[in-house]
């Protein structure tokens, strides 16, 4: 029986253990950000690999004592089940096929296998070799991987410097996935009607347009700004790897307000982390709950992980609460937490918070890591947050886009909105600074780590590409310098590398460590636009290409979406206010995902219906400017309009809707096609 559990163990091993933790081992970030210590992973690692198979051999040894037979039942039974998912990886690998397919076919290897076991010695000797595959899994990852630098983290050398100039207040604003195209106009200035607050920052501050980032990920392109050293991509965000940065040069004798979500480079010493108070188990239970999500990713048939949550646009909180979760439009009451140095809220609860308790002290730091705009796009202007949909995430895991121009158009319409919230925290910022009166003192910086790219036809989403870098290498970069009032326009091309030089030149700090960037006070070299990925491979254009691909990124917005504001984005915004009669009773060829969103809207208890989408039983062309123009209405008066796209096998559309148009109680909403000024019902919730 010991023996049979080795084999089920190994089987274990190969099927589950293996691909998450090789996964994971690649990418310690993952652990960094979520704020787990050495003991949360040696925990996870020895307990996922080792507890569940003696978890089914207690389960066989106690069948053993009733039944041989039933043993033997079970055992072929776990052997089969737990290979098939083994199998489901080889298929996936090999055949593009549906699910159902890739399923039957691993069941059916899994089963041959166990059958293998029972019949040939041969297969019973290879499974006895096979029984050591668990240790070796477990000892690569915790010996041999990225992660074992951070389970066995080196002792750091954290030395503050003594002198770090004047009593200047220094303020920094780290927004995420943010380009500088999404500011701005065709015209090269920023969008003020939508961004207002942005707009009154240029006009008051030195604005970097050309700025550029040194990577497309969170863990290399944050450090950089708040070092200003280009590191190894390799690097781990801590302090420890990392011990110079804006904490130990501008800590000593200053009052420090931090919120470092995703990095470790301010030491608990300076920066205490008050999410350790929940304790071990409730971070493992966290780690846990969206491991499986994970898991399912790897090991599930392609069509079927693609219903999971995305796991690549964030940390954690994968699930959000979905257990819990009984409609679309109900507010979740299990949500995932952002990984922050800072008791659990959700993020506009803690960005209020963190702005509010900002220091009044002249001497004092404060930076500030905001998980806006970045995906998942759920807030609207205001911060309130509202439902999600089956589209909500149209991209894979690789960052590509799963759809053309108009399903793009979707997320990029969120994405701008939920930048609108971003504004209003930028408001709310400046406006704390000026009632302590230290905005006038102050040096505030506000920039972003990287872009995000909506440009589609194969270029990704996301990662380090030549074809990208006007959206993705471009963040904003804004410095209001001490007692600047009026706005300057700098054609510099700046780096976020310069930051860290640039504040201590502005504070009078002339013992600065050495770093990778200048200050932009003086001049600035010749340099090239080069950013890398988790690997080390660089990618590079030319400053001219870089601002080329802006613009035309610029243009591509303003062609899909328009230059109106919000919720006004789409096709036809001049459709937006004109009245409609009800859909009658029956129509049905186009269908609401949630068909009862927005029936009995509770303020006070369900998420904002504002995300109105679904499906359409017509066929959309190839060419998207050629798709239909589908209006939405909310009560009988259009709010917004979108055109259908191909997704998953199936005809959808989507698009939001102005929290403003939704009242409590009930709402109804139409859907209606475009012909020639004749807007023709295809259906709705009114039924």
């Amino acid at each position: 029986m010991l023996l049979g559990g080795g084999h089920i163990a190994a089987i274990w091993a190969l099927a589950f253990v293996q691909p998450l933790l090789d996964l994971l081992g690649n990418n310690p970030d993952f652990f960094v950000a979520r704020g787990n210590t050495t003991g949360d992973i040696l925990i996870l690692a020895i307990g996922f690999t080792l507890v569940p198979p003696l978890v089914m051999l207690l389960a066989e040894w106690l069948v053993s004592k009733v039944s041989a037979r039933a043993y033997y039942a079970l055992h072929f039974l776990l052997i089969a089940l737990i290979a098939t998912f083994f199998f489901t990886q080889v298929v996936s690998d090999l055949f593009t096929v549906r699910s159902a397919i890739i399923l039957a076919l691993s069941l059916g290897l899994g089963a041959l296998l166990a059958w293998s076991i029972f019949r040939f010695v041969f297969a019973r000797n290879l499974m006895d070799i096979l029984i050591i595959a668990p240790l070796v899994v477990l000892l690569l990852f915790v010996f041999n991987s990225k992660t074992t630098d951070l389970i066995f983290p080196e002792e750091g050398e954290f030395e503050l410097a003594a002198k770090n100039g004047r009593d200047v207040p220094i303020v920094l604003m780290i927004f995420d996935e943010l380009g500088t195209s999404n500011l701005m106009t065709s015209k090269g200035r920023i969008d003020g009607n939508r961004f207002p607050n942005f707009g009154r920052l240029a006009a008051s501050s030195t604005w970097y347009p050309n700025e550029s980032t040194t990577a497309f990920f969170t863990p290399h392109a944050v450090p950089g700004i708040l070092t200003g050293i280009n590191a190894s991509a390799d690097t781990l965000p801590t302090w420890q790897e990392q011990p110079l940065s804006i904490f130990s040069q501008f800590a000593a004798g200053r009052e420090l307000h931090v919120l470092e979500p995703l990095t470790g480079l301010c030491p608990e010493d300076l920066c205490p982390d008050q999410t350790a108070s929940a304790g071990q188990i409730s971070r493992l239970k966290s780690l846990a709950s969206d491991l499986k999500y994970v898991e399912g990713k790897l090991v599930l048939p392609p069509g079927m992980a693609q219903t999971l949550p995305d796991v690549s646009s964030n940390f954690e909180g994968f699930g959000e609460g979905r257990e819990e979760e009984v409609t679309l439009g109900k507010r979740k009451n299990k949500r995932g937490k952002l990984a922050v140095k800072e008791e659990a809220k959700s993020d506009p609860e803690l960005y209020d918070q963190f702005i509010r308790e900002l220091p009044k002290n002249a001497r004092s730091l404060t930076v500030m890591h905001l998980h806006l705009p970045h995906q998942v796009w759920k807030y609207d202007l205001q911060g309130n947050e509202y439902n999600d949909s089956p589209i909500e995430q149209l991209s894979r895991s690789t960052n590509n886009w799963m759809v053309n121009s108009n399903g793009i158009t979707v997320s990029q319409s969120r994405m701008y909105v939920q930048t609108g919230y971003a504004d209003r925290i930028l408001r709310q910022m400046r406006r704390q600074l000026e009632s302590n009166g230290l905005w006038d003192k102050a040096i505030v910086v506000v920039t972003a780590d990287h872009g995000i790219s909506f440009e589609g036809n194969g270029v990704p989403q996301r990662q380090a590409d030549e074809r990208a870098m006007g959206e993705v290498a471009n963040p904003p970069l804004f410095i209001k310098y001490p007692g600047q009032k009026k706005g300057v326009v700098s054609p510099k091309h700046s780096m976020t590398l310069d930051i860290v030089p640039t504040i201590a030149k502005a504070v009078g700090s002339d013992s600065l460590y050495e770093t990778d960037g200048v200050p932009l006070q003086g001049p600035v070299p010749e340099r090239e636009v080069t950013i890398t990925d988790p690997e080390g491979n660089l990618f590079t254009v030319s400053l001219a290409e870089m601002i080329r691909q802006r613009n035309a990124a610029i243009a591509r917005a303003d062609e899909r979406l328009g230059t109106g504001g919000f919720y006004t984005l789409g096709p036809a915004p001049q459709l937006i206010g004109r009245k409609v009669r009800p859909v009658p009773k029956g129509t049905a060829d186009a269908l609401l995902d949630e068909p009862d969103l927005g029936k009995a809207y509770d303020p006070g208890e369900d998420l904002i219906p504002m995300f109105i989408t679904g499906t359409w039983e017509g066929t959309v062309p190839s060419a998207p400017k050629k798709a239909p123009v589908f209006a939405i209405a909310i009560n009988g008066t259009i709010q917004s309009t979108a055109r259908p796209f191909n997704f998953d096998g199936r005809v959808h559309w989507g698009a939001l809707v102005s929290p403003n148009s939704i009242r409590q109680g009930r709402n109804s909403i139409g859907i209606y096609r475009l012909q020639g000024k004749n807007l023709i019902p295809l259906g709705g919730n009114q039924g």
